[in-house]
């Protein structure tokens, strides 16, 4: 039989590798390993009743000459081919730095992006199609995270509509891939179950793929926790071993002054107990240092080390304490400056079209192009001056315009009326989004109809905005509220909260609906 190669830890053997009707052999080069593979092959045909058609195969061969592959051919009757291949749609072989490399694949995902897609979708539906054309890259080709073109498609993809020219991103790319929960669009994971030893001394002559694991060495090391045996291979005062924190974190002032601080903890503990604290200071100590010490011995009086026992290494970011990249990348985006409570409930639970839940999404993160963001990106293009022109008073900002314009103040405090709540208007419309009100209960129905009047509001506000600005036209706050109210009482009738609840009964009495 085929003996394939081994891989992983375990050393599992792989022989092949099947995807739908394709399927991939891995054979040494000894004659009767692919004589035993042809026969193979035959025996499958005749049992099965499906013909393996050689002439459609082919053989490719790894640090193997030209004439001796010819000859394994020849034994095989397939064709003998050679370097790179595309299997999959993904380029297999060669040099994945050199840009022709990648232009298959480059080639693939603008056909699927361009034309009438990119022209006459919504926000909604471009972010709906960018995650459905590219989630190959992803997945199945690691070294292409690191080739900038599929971002720069994905992103212009993303921000570009119908007409020519340069499109306004209105949030930056790294914002737009963070998690849902801190103001995500696109979110797509892999993730093993393997951990990993990094070479932090990155050489030209790494692959691309590896100085990219290497770059976020010092972010992984500080989420890695150390379980102790025999004390021998971890840093006494730089690693995660005792505590939240490493000790040198933990006692900096100690820290500061020790001689070696790359150090073992056997080489400071000793073996057994009492330990032997063979610590080397550059100076005596001071009263603070010393009171400082006598702590740090007194915390670690109840370990113990076990000198047959090895080191082990845990992940405590999983439930698992194994490495995974989900929850690594996770604990990265949460780390890097975003707020951690992105109204995203508010934003991504609520039962209307996705297109708006994109709209309010830009809304939350304050991007929508209102004219103190064109003021900057476009100056030109901007009304000037930088006038509200629902209220003709103030400057154009979103929370204003969302929030604190007369007009949008006063919709507001309709709802809140209708609702029978007594409210202090927030600060920002990004707190009117996390501040969770419970205007119509907290009953299903409730809550879905409160977020879908909310959400009816902003969008009937931004239409009512661009009409005046581009239509000329203007209509008062009761029309406006009607529209509120149709728009919200449509969207929670096509809710299962609402299945089988006739519209108008819905729009004449939404406190009725709602009350169990």
């Amino acid at each position: 039989m085929l003996k394939g190669f081994r891989v992983g830890r375990n050393r599992t053997r792989v022989s092949h590798l099947q995807f739908a009707d394709d399927t991939i052999f891995f054979s040494n080069t000894r004659e009767e390993e692919l004589q035993t593979l042809k026969s193979l092959l035959l025996v499958f045909g005749h049992i099965s009743g499906l013909k393996v058609n050689l002439d459609k195969s082919s053989i490719y061969g790894i640090n193997l000459d030209q004439a001796h592959l010819s000859r394994l051919a020849v034994m095989l009757d397939c064709k003998d081919s050679g370097w790179p291949i595309l299997y999959l749609g993904l380029p297999l072989g060669g040099n994945p730095k050199a840009c022709g490399f990648w232009d298959p694949m480059n080639e693939r995902i603008s056909s699927r992006l361009d034309g009438w897609q990119k022209a006459y979708l919504s926000f909604g539906g471009r972010i709906t199609l960018s995650n459905l054309a590219l989630p190959i890259c992803h997945v199945t080709s690691f070294p292409y995270l690191r080739f900038p073109l599929q971002w720069l498609l994905q992103r212009d993809f993303l921000w570009s509509g119908i007409g020519e020219g340069k499109k306004d991103h209105l949030v930056r790319w790294d914002v737009v891939c963070k998690p849902k929960a801190i103001g995500v669009i696109l979110s797509i994971y892999g993730s093993h179950s393997n951990g990993w030893d990094a070479n932090t001394l990155v050489r030209w002559s790494h692959r691309c793929p590896w100085k990219a694991i290497a770059q976020v060495f010092q972010e992984f090391s500080l989420f890695t926790w150390y379980v102790v045996g025999n004390g021998k291979r971890i840093w006494f005062w730089e690693d995660l071993w005792w505590g939240d924190q490493p000790l040198g974190t933990q006692h900096r002032r100690l820290f500061r002054v020790v001689v070696d601080k790359n150090i073992s903890i056997s080489s400071i503990l000793g073996p057994t107990r009492p330990f032997s604290w063979n610590l080397n200071f550059r100076r005596n100590l001071s009263d603070s240092e010393i009171e400082d010490l006598e702590g740090l011995m007194r915390s670690l009086d109840e370990l113990h080390l076990s000198p047959s026992v090895p080191n082990a290494r845990f992940w405590p970011l999983s439930s698992s304490g194994l490495f995974s990249v989900k929850s690594f990348f996770l604990a990265l985006s949460q780390s890097s400056g975003s707020p951690q409570d992105f109204p995203s409930k508010f934003v991504w639970n609520s039962q209307v079209p996705f297109k708006v839940k994109s709209f309010v999404w830009l809304v939350a993160h304050k991007k929508v192009n209102t004219n103190d963001m064109l003021q900057v990106r476009r100056p030109y293009k901007a009304l000037s001056p930088d006038i509200c022109i629902l209220c003709m008073k103030h400057g154009e900002s979103a929370d204003h315009l969302f929030f604190h314009c007369s007009l949008m103040i006063g919709l507001w405090h309709r709802l809140f009326q209708l609702a029978k709540m007594d409210w202090v208007p927030p600060r920002s419309i990004y707190d009117m989004m996390s501040i969770k009100f419970k205007g119509f209960g907290t009953s299903k129905r409730g809550i879905v109809l409160w977020q879908a009047a909310s959400i009816a509001l902003i969008r009937v506000v931004w239409w009512e905005r661009n009409a005046r600005i581009f239509d000329d036209k203007a209509r008062n706050s009761e029309f406006l509220w009607d529209s509120i109210v149709f728009l919200a009482s449509l969207w929670a009738f096509c809710s299962k909260a609402f299945k089988g609840t006739p519209l108008n009964v819905i729009q004449l009495d939404w406190i009725a609906v709602c009350t169990p």
